[in-house]
């Protein structure tokens, strides 16, 4: 698989065609733009690209002159990343894919805040995909990785995340259109295998100096016992998840926050996200005197939808779920400077590390592992 998706990203970009979803910002043009909202030829008279960057996928700001009053002035555009490489990480997890069924999936009337969604598709021959979304830039306050949210927000934040697993709880969707959301290929799951093992296997980057020795010991189950951890959480109740609700990948407007960047959505149990969250969210120290009290609330929203959940359980599968933003953080991490500078991804490492530490995650995980096989 990883092969025939390098084939087809090295096809895609370098073959002419495939206008209906633009490679490159620049194609997002006129006609493209009146396409997106059904306007008649003419409506736009112009499209210019404000700003834009690459990285796990491509991002631009556009500028748009038109008088169509359901056209804002600004639009963000999120496509195909620039760099070869990325390009083929993206098809072979299928990332943009996964944005645009979220999108989808989420509708006019999202249970969270998100930006508001006016275009998704994704051509599978050519392996691209696109959504067009709202501006934000003027209209909502950001944080980096690197900041931290005040326990009044996490609480909201903890209250999104429970309107969203809500609305999607145990959903027949996951057997229709939502499917594609549901697993990954055999293949993907191979090369991911092979990306921990070689990350995580000897840490040899800028995160070997932070994980304590019988950490780098304990999260080699991440590819030793991989089909294992997926089979514990599959058989747990599913919903909608985020998949990387980390504070880089939220919004707030006023006292109410939102949630970006869907390429990690998937069905999955909730509070694996309520955990990632935290983790990455949230000072230790603070973290520490404040989240039974989150995951009691996050309960206690689901009860209140008549969604029972014991909360003893809740609380053992979050501590265990703090594994989940370990991965992401120390894979970043170990990947380098080509993935993110280190004085950036230093802070998800030492929090991560903090969080795994203080539930003993692993020794968690590995236990539920081990029960759910018998």
């Amino acid at each position: 698989m990883a092969m025939t998706e390098a084939v087809r990203a090295g096809l895609d970009r370098s073959l002419p065609g495939g206008g209906s979803i633009p490679l490159r910002a620049h194609q997002a043009n006129t006609q493209w733009l009146e396409a997106a909202f059904g306007l008649a030829p003419g409506t736009v008279r112009s499209v210019s690209v404000v700003d834009e960057h690459s990285g796990t996928a491509a991002r631009a700001r556009l500028a748009v002159d038109t008088d169509a009053a359901d056209v804002p002035g600004h639009l963000f555009l999120k496509f195909a990343p620039h760099h070869y490489s990325q390009h083929v990480l993206m098809n072979v997890f299928g990332l943009g894919a996964r944005e645009v069924f979220a999108y989808h999936a989420l509708g006019e009337r999202p249970p969270v805040l998100t930006p508001r969604c006016y275009a998704a598709s994704v051509n599978r021959f050519r392996g691209r995909a696109v959504v067009l979304l709202e501006d934000l830039s003027s209209t909502a306050r950001f944080r980096t990785v690197r900041d931290s949210v005040t326990p009044t927000e996490a609480e909201a934040v903890v209250d999104a995340l429970a309107d969203l697993h809500i609305a999607f709880w145990e959903t027949a969707r996951f057997s229709g259109d939502l499917k594609p959301l549901v697993a990954r290929a055999p293949a993907a799951d191979r090369l991911g295998d092979l990306i921990r093992r070689r990350l995580l296997g000897t840490m040899k980057g800028e995160a070997a100096n932070l994980v304590p020795e019988p950490m780098k010991r304990q999260c080699r189950m991440f590819f030793e016992r991989s089909r294992d951890i997926d089979a514990f959480w599959a058989a747990l109740p599913q919903t909608l998840i985020h998949g990387d609700p980390h504070l880089g990948n939220l919004f707030f407007k006023g006292d109410s926050p939102g949630l970006l960047d869907w390429q990690n959505a998937m069905s999955g149990t909730g509070i694996r996200d309520v955990a990632y969250f935290a983790a990455a969210s949230v000072e230790p120290e603070v973290l520490r005197k404040i989240e039974r009290g989150l995951v009691e609330r996050y309960a206690a929203r689901l009860d209140a939808a008549n969604i029972r959940a014991d909360l003893d359980d809740l609380w053992v599968w979050y501590g265990a779920a703090m594994t989940e933003f370990f991965l992401a953080a120390v894979c970043t991490a170990e990947a380098g400077d080509t993935m993110q500078p280190f004085e950036i991804s230093r802070v998800g490492v030492e929090r991560c590390v903090a969080s795994v530490a203080a539930h003993d995650s692993f020794t968690l995980l590995a236990n539920l592992v081990d029960s759910n096989r018998t």
